[in-house]
């Protein structure tokens, strides 16, 4: 079976404390907590900035060796520049968040959904996966419009060892479950506009159904092709993303762990 990593995009929630975090704890060990529950995290602040090595160090000092970060890419590449002339601030970002060392499992590369394909999109993209270190780290894209359901896509990122990441998403993409590396990675997203998602405390939306087909596929379809699984839960998916998350787990045979006391949880 692959290296599969569950995990959540963001920690530092404030509504997760009392249904995940333990009463009155202090942000400042959320990461500390957190990393006894799940072997991975997608880190969404490097989409904004990106982060002084001092902070690329504490959370690698916080995390046991087998736990894995995933990092968004900072928009100022993918979005404000749209990957033209970004090679400096690809180098920049590398250098920092390659301190994970091993840890580091994978960047996201994120476009926004009016980068759609055509000839000179293409062409721009091919140029911008030239320039990413992919012998040295993993790179998943993460296009946000179906216009790049494309063969030749597919064949850009193959020859890379690029992942084509996976989208739960009612209406940025289409659930297209391509594999284009030995790796491949998911994002169970929902809607941020749900209405019926007031607070990201607890879960307002029954997605179990949802969830068994999902691990059905994963054990069937995806997990026998690849080596590892970066599988992440947004809040927005079913209302509170740590629950979602243990939930994918049990399906999977995967142990939920109470970091209290190091035995099975029965909590989610």
């Amino acid at each position: 079976m692959a290296d599969v990593h569950i995990g959540t995009m963001g920690w530092s929630y404030k509504e997760w404390v009392g249904p995940f975090y333990p009463n009155e704890m202090d942000q400042k060990v959320f990461l500390d907590y957190y990393c006894q529950v799940f072997s991975a995290l997608e880190i969404d602040s490097t989409f904004y900035f990106i982060p002084k090595a001092s902070v690329v160090a504490n959370w690698n000092s916080k995390t046991p060796p087998e736990f894995r970060f995933t990092a968004k890419m900072p928009r100022m590449i993918t979005h404000e520049r749209n990957l033209l002339e970004c090679e400096d601030l690809v180098e920049a970002f590398m250098v920092s968040i390659g301190l994970l060392g091993p840890k580091l499992g994978c960047v996201l590369v994120q476009l926004p959904p009016s980068y759609r394909y055509n000839h000179r999109t293409m062409d721009r993209t091919a140029k911008f996966v030239d320039i990413l270190p992919a012998s040295d780290f993993r790179f998943a894209i993460e296009f946000r419009h179906k216009s790049w359901i494309q063969a030749e896509v597919f064949s850009l990122l193959r020859a890379h060892g690029i992942a084509w990441t996976i989208q739960d998403h009612p209406w940025h993409m289409p659930l297209y479950p391509e594999l284009t590396a030995d790796f491949t990675y998911i994002r169970w997203m929902g809607d941020n506009d749900d209405e019926r998602i007031e607070h990201v405390g607890e879960v307002v939306i029954d997605r179990s159904h949802d969830l068994i087909k999902w691990s059905e596929r994963l054990k069937k379809d995806i997990l026998p092709r690849v080596d590892t699984l970066f599988g992440l839960f947004n809040n927005h998916y079913a209302g509170h993303a740590p629950t979602s998350c243990n939930q994918m787990k049990r399906l999977l045979g995967l142990d939920a762990v109470n970091p209290d006391i190091g035995k099975q949880m029965s909590l989610f």
